[in-house]
């Protein structure tokens, strides 16, 4: 999928460059459970406590629903503060679920989000909800972009979780163009949680030259999840 810079360039764009080939292979990477810390994110920061129940331990695109609001919180637990200075703070958390890194040895960006998505219509399960939110937040670089587009070439992920064993299901769609060159890669992935009013998504982008799929396969195997984490009382 390629980035376009005006509207009337959209059809063109959509049908020629929303591939499936375009999204970074990294379906059969394998996911490290680090073990929890401090996030960047409120979210992430509550401790886990005895409830009388637990946040299922695979969390699909279906047993989302499961997922009791009064009960718990979902956030980025992202690592890359921690990461021997290979990325530095590019945007700092504005206080509103943004913030963004660069890194150092490849020189992609990864900016993260969080949060509620004003006005995002929830679809049947949570990945027609998860791709809604990435054709929303999409719909600001190419214009036109709709959830069918989306759906179409997004393939389904996972990250672990972080505050127990276990994995969520996430999208992922990527494509080439944008502000760095027709050379230039980029990825968005995320989660929605229709069941608790949240949304997650990181975008990545990469200069001509670098491997996005390797950059994306790194983080998710070492330094992004998913935090479940009780609901302050």
């Amino acid at each position: 999928m390629q980035r376009a810079s005006s509207a009337a360039a959209a059809g063109v764009v959509l049908a020629a460059f929303l591939l499936t080939a375009c999204t970074p292979d990294v379906s059969g990477a394998r996911r490290a459970t680090p073990e929890p810390t401090e996030s960047s994110s409120d979210a992430a920061t509550p401790e886990p406590t005895e409830a009388d129940d637990e946040p299922p331990t695979d969390i699909t695109f279906e047993t989302g629903a499961e997922l009791d609001p009064a009960l718990w919180v979902v956030g980025w637990d992202d690592r890359l503060m921690a990461a021997d200075e290979r990325f530095a703070v590019s945007s700092p958390d504005d206080g509103n679920g943004s913030w963004a890194y660069l890194d150092g040895q490849t020189q992609c960006t990864i900016a993260f989000y969080q949060g509620a998505i004003t006005d995002l219509e929830l679809g049947a399960d949570d990945r027609a909800s998860t791709d809604n939110m990435l054709a929303a937040v999409l719909s600001t670089q190419i214009p036109g972009v709709t959830p069918a587009d989306v759906s179409a070439n997004a393939s389904d992920d996972h990250v672990a979780q972080t505050t127990q064993e276990g994995t969520v299901e996430i999208r992922m769609v990527g494509g080439s163009g944008g502000a760095g060159g027709d050379d230039a890669s980029w990825s968005e992935f995320g989660r929605t949680f229709g069941a608790l009013g949240t949304s997650l998504v990181v975008n990545v982008e990469c200069p001509a030259g670098q491997d996005i799929g390797t950059e994306v396969t790194g983080l998710l195997n070492e330094y992004v999840g998913i935090a479940v984490a009780p609901a302050s009382d």
